[in-house]
């Protein structure tokens, strides 16, 4: 059997404790019916740092199966997302995790076992540098803390789920059943995982794209950039060449556009592009105006060629947008 280990800590998001094991169940049931080897099941259990009963972020209590010590023969360990109201406590929790925990994630990750965050659990695996130079992701809203704390992970914020290596990294709170699904896809037959998202009612494709704005995007910290991002966006619908941005910044064009990289991790064009698409897709949730009213104010002037940008930036049409968001 694959043995999965999911860690609890007081404050946690009771579903990421539960719902992996609830997939995982469904799993094991679909694997049954499906006449699928008996080895080829798994069995989990909870755990917490030190064997204690752990208090939920909803308040009641969630018991555990014991201490730290009992997961040394796991293959997976799931790290659920934890509750906050802002990034600051996130990185204010993992800054502060129980002592040695960090260095036993370490210790399993040698040892090759598939570690998996789900939410601001990916924190966590990021801060004992397990996210280095890997393919992860983050919930939308958290994603300029992560790239500001974690310059060396690879991030990928339109991706709900990623993995590289023994790295599994689920993005928003409940993202712990694409978590779940991709570990089935691991360890059972294909048509199992297909079978639980059916059940499930669960669409594998989603995306973080409609949630994420320009703003999510960036990580650096400077001012002359920041004043050239404000004007940026109190002008979105004009020309705005490279130079006159530069110039703004009392820089060079090349020095301008390297700084305003290393802010926003992309250079200016793109990011205006990015800024654009932000105020149609507002525009679309707020207003009844039409789609050509808001292309020709955020600054485009082809209905067909926006259209097309959208759905590839944002994965759905304007249309679908706004039947889904308004």
């Amino acid at each position: 059997m694959t043995n999965v280990t999911v860690f609890a800590m007081d404050n946690i998001l009771a579903t990421g404790v539960t719902g992996p094991i609830e997939v995982l169940n469904i799993a094991n049931i679909q694997a049954d019916i499906a006449g699928v080897d008996a080895h080829q099941r798994f069995s989990w259990q909870i755990l917490s740092v030190d064997g204690k009963p752990v208090r939920s972020s909803a308040g009641f209590m969630i018991p555990v199966d014991g201490d730290i010590k009992s997961a040394y023969g796991s293959d997976i360990i799931i790290i659920p997302g934890f509750n906050h109201t802002n990034a600051r406590e996130v990185t204010d929790f993992v800054a502060n995790m129980p002592d040695g925990y960090i260095s036993w994630l370490k210790a399993r990750q040698r040892e090759g076992k598939v570690l998996c965050g789900i939410c601001s659990g990916t924190f966590v695996l990021a801060e004992a540098g397990l996210l280095d130079s890997k393919i992860s992701t983050t919930s939308w809203w958290l994603t300029k803390a992560f790239r500001r704390r974690y310059p060396a992970a690879h991030l990928h914020p339109k991706d709900v789920v990623t993995e590289d290596g023994n790295m599994i990294c689920g993005a928003g709170a409940t993202s712990w059943a694409h978590v779940a699904l991709r570990l089935v896809d691991r360890y059972m037959p294909t048509h199992i995982a297909g079978a639980c998202a059916r059940i499930m009612l669960l669409d594998r494709g989603t995306s973080q794209a409609p949630y994420l704005k320009a703003e999510h995007l960036t990580s650096g910290r400077d001012a002359a950039i920041e004043r050239v991002i404000e004007y940026m966006r109190a002008n979105v619908g004009n020309e705005l060449p490279l130079a006159q941005l530069s110039d703004m910044a009392a820089m060079s064009d090349r020095t301008f556009v390297r700084r305003f990289r290393s802010v926003a991790g992309m250079p200016p064009g793109q990011y205006l592009q990015k800024m654009r698409l932000d105020i149609a897709k507002h525009l679309l949730e707020e207003t009844d105006q039409p789609l050509e009213r808001i292309v020709l104010e955020v600054g485009y002037s082809d209905v067909s060629s926006f259209r097309r940008l959208f759905k590839k930036e944002v994965s759905v049409s304007p249309s679908a947008f706004r039947e889904r968001f308004k």
